[in-house]
């Protein structure tokens, strides 16, 4: 039972990724999420009470699923440099497998149907991120500018070189804009 309730809002929060993103927050309504979905509208309110609340639950699920990725990638071997690269990468691997859930970000990100209690929950996620900013930034490797705005950049600019890449049909083109941007963003941020 506890499966198929999990399946259910599953289907739900997918169909509602897709339709959000092609159709904008007002030109979806919650039955037509419920369609896609394969639910009764009744069933879409049991799971969220409101479509912002669907909302905010879609965003929160996307944010942890991406700081999940970029946790294990900052668990990796090497020097400080490196792991920033990892982190880079895994995010636009990440990203480029998950470019829709990358255009909800930037959608809704900033958007009103955000409340800042769920826009400061999502940021949560990346807390670990302004840490090891802080540290580069102490060993002198990253410049010194407050890293909640050097974090804001780099991923600001990476959720746009990833909507880049995904426009590319050729897999080598889409790691080309990848690396090209990866390198750009870091250039300036780091001291080197």
């Amino acid at each position: 039972m506890k499966e198929q309730m999990t399946d259910k809002r599953k289907a739900i929060l997918a169909a509602a990724l897709t339709l959000f993103t092609e159709r904008g927050f007002h030109g979806t309504p919650t039955s037509l999420i419920a369609q896609d979905a394969g639910v009764a509208t009744g069933t879409l309110f049991h799971y969220f009470k409101t479509k912002e609340e669907l909302i905010e639950s879609l965003y929160l699920d996307i944010k942890k699923e991406a700081g999940t990725v970029l946790r294990d990638a900052g668990k990796s071997k090497g020097d400080w440099r490196e792991k920033l690269d990892n982190i880079c990468m895994a995010y636009a691997e990440w990203g480029l497998e998950n470019a829709r859930k990358i255009h909800f970000m930037q959608q809704f990100c900033y958007s009103p149907f955000i409340s800042k209690a769920t826009h400061q929950e999502g940021v949560s996620n990346f807390l670990f991120l302004i840490d090891q900013i802080a540290l580069g930034i102490k060993e002198g490797a990253i410049r010194d500018y407050p890293p909640e705005i050097i974090l804001s950049i780099v991923s600001s600019g990476l959720m746009t070189s990833i909507l880049a890449a995904a426009r590319e049909k050729d897999p080598q083109k889409q790691h080309k804009v990848l690396n090209q941007s990866i390198d750009l963003i870091l250039y300036g941020v780091l001291q080197e």
